[in-house]
């Protein structure tokens, strides 16, 4: 029952038909009062909605220009990015999540600090542009195999194993610790004014490109060889290439890329504390994660592949886990 339904019954034993159709000219003349006053209504609360968000906006580009706030920010985006993706798959959050929130971080601070020069080629924003060229490259890049590669979206699904709604705590977590690791690229914007700062930043931008270079030809090379075998039984590679630095040059990558972010920002963090508590627990986090998974990928690979003259000549000629030269 509507409103005006509600309220004509009300007065129905002490009004007459005609001071009803004065009283309630909203029922009286087709409701078309009642659409406009509707209309109204979402006129407005969309107006809220936006100046609610612009005011938010406001607030986060304040936040990364200075104050103590800069990382919960980051967080704040990195998080909206991964928990719509972590409630849609679990698995999100640490696959395409993780790349998408990077770059939208980057991508953030970048049209925070001077939009107008974003392409000048000065060493902070290059150091911004790596960020967004690995996060949105990588979070293409699984979705392109999750799409091609026989058996990977099944597996992505295997993960959505907790309720949505328990899935947003860790889904924001996760999101706090994506901008662990951006922060050091925030120190640098702030401390550069847009332009460019000493020769750790630059040596640090530098490391950056090439881990995230060697990662996307890693992960590309593997996907080329692995997208057409007609099993997983048979080890088929890929043993050449960038495959000869180290049996996981795609994780070599990733771990180039995060601690030339972090060297980058050493010039700037200076005797603030909340940079060098935050870009730390980044790396060492990041470091750990790709060790703990070469670990397991390792026993995974002799279980499977051990025994196979492919794979023990290439073991026996590649030795290096992770790091090249280092067994």
């Amino acid at each position: 029952m509507t409103l005006s339904h509600r309220v004509l019954n009300r007065h129905q034993s002490n009004t007459d038909t005609a001071s009803l159709s004065k009283s309630f000219p909203l029922k009286a003349r087709g409701g078309g009062e009642i659409a406009d006053l509707d209309a109204n209504n979402q006129l407005k609360f969309l107006s809220k909605a936006l100046a609610v968000t612009i005011a938010a906006i406001t607030a986060l580009k304040s936040s990364l220009v200075s104050g103590p706030l800069g990382v919960l920010s980051l967080t704040a985006i990195a998080s909206a990015i991964v928990t719509p993706l972590t409630l849609y798959r679990q698995a999100y959050s640490f696959s395409v999540g993780y790349g998408f929130s990077v770059a939208a971080m980057c991508l953030a601070m970048l049209f925070t600090f001077n939009p107008s020069t974003i392409f000048s080629g000065s060493m902070p924003n290059l150091l911004a542009l790596s960020g967004v060229f690995y996060g949105v490259r990588l979070g293409l890049f699984l979705l392109v195999r999750e799409w091609t590669v026989a058996g990977k979206a099944e597996s992505v699904k295997k993960f959505d194993k907790s309720p949505p709604l328990k899935r947003i705590p860790f889904s924001i977590s996760v999101g706090m610790f994506y901008a662990f690791l951006c922060t050091p690229i925030l120190y640098v914007l702030r401390g550069s004014g847009g332009g460019d700062l000493t020769q750790i930043t630059n040596v640090g931008v530098t490391i950056a490109w090439i881990g995230a270079l060697l990662e996307a030809v890693a992960d590309t090379h593997k996907f080329l060889v692995k997208r057409n075998a007609k099993d997983d039984f048979n080890f088929i590679g890929p043993t050449g290439g960038v495959y000869l630095l180290s049996r996981h040059p795609n994780y070599l990558g990733e771990i180039m890329f995060w601690t030339g972010i972090f060297v980058s920002g050493l010039s700037s963090f200076g005797t603030q504390i909340i940079p060098w508590i935050c870009s730390s627990l980044g790396l060492v986090g990041i470091i750990f994660i790709m060790f703990s998974a070469t670990k397991r990928l390792e026993k995974i690979q002799l279980e499977k592949y051990g025994g196979q003259a492919k794979y023990d000549d290439w073991i026996g000629k590649v030795t290096s886990p992770i790091i090249p030269f280092i067994s």
